[in-house]
């Protein structure tokens, strides 16, 4: 019979145990280190009892931390190291936790639009209640420039009609003060002079202006010594304004000043 050799089989259970245990040991770690805190609960073979593989270890070679309680097990002091802590319960604070961002509430862009439609439509009221105003004042400015166009040309021709009475009235006052001189000149100087006491002064005036003047030197010396004397003054003081130009009017608009080029 072939001899089976034990020593090759108890290395190979070895390593065998050994990986077992550097795989467990790997995922413990990594649960640890995710936060991650488990209870892991077997049964030993013995006892029947349950026991902690976190707070026990390893129920390797039959060696196993008696619970909290039971007997042959020492009581936790108060007050000390890991009192009053479940040790089957390990809890872990991740330091990569990003904090919460707060979400919009649904609807408040909406709102917003809605808001800003708003204003924008109270704006434009606003504005085309202006336009009306300025339009409304604008006409009123274009009718009035009308009337006081319309009232300007009413003036100027009341103003050509006045110009041509007053041109026909003297001319044909100059017709009948020439008649008037043809008459006197054809009379005797006494006669002349008997009307001529009785006119008006202003009218022998104009009358005596276009006359000859040997014939009206003869007229003169036939009338009355009070009206020959108006009628010298009246005489000197009209060749007198007649000397003298006429003097401009007054300006009623200040002069435009021109800017320089």
């Amino acid at each position: 019979m072939t001899k089976i050799r034990l020593l090759p089989l108890v290395v190979a259970a070895a390593l065998v145990l050994l990986g077992l245990k550097v795989v467990e040991l790997g995922f413990g770690g990594a649960r640890e280190r995710a936060g991650v805190g488990r209870e892991v609960v077997a049964l030993d073979p013995v006892t029947g009892r349950e026991v902690d593989m976190i707070a026990t270890g390893s129920s390797e070679g039959g060696e196993q931390k008696p619970k909290e309680g039971e007997h042959g097990a020492p009581p936790a002091e108060a007050g000390g190291h890991g009192a009053g802590v479940t040790p089957s319960k390990v809890e872990t604070k991740v330091s990569g936790d990003k904090p919460i961002e707060a979400k919009p509430v649904p609807g408040q862009e909406l709102l917003s639009e809605i808001e800003i439609l708003q204003k924008l439509a109270e704006r434009r009221k606003q504005l085309d209640e202006m336009e009306r105003q300025l339009q409304m004042r604008e006409d009123l400015l274009r009718a009035t420039e009308g009337r006081i166009a319309k009232r300007i040309d009413e003036m100027k021709g009341m103003e050509a009609k006045l110009g041509e009475a007053a041109k026909a009235k003297d001319e044909g006052n100059s017709q009948q003060i020439s008649d008037l001189v043809k008459m006197y000149e054809s009379m005797k100087a006494k006669d002349a002079a008997r009307v001529f006491d009785k006119l008006d002064i202003s009218l022998l005036a104009e009358i005596a202006r276009q006359m000859n003047p040997k014939k009206l030197g003869d007229v003169v010396s036939k009338m009355a010594s009070d009206q020959a004397e108006k009628l010298t003054v009246e005489l000197s003081n009209r060749r007198q304004r007649e000397a003298v130009p006429a003097t401009p009017a007054p300006q009623t608009e200040l002069p435009k000043i021109q800017g320089r080029s």
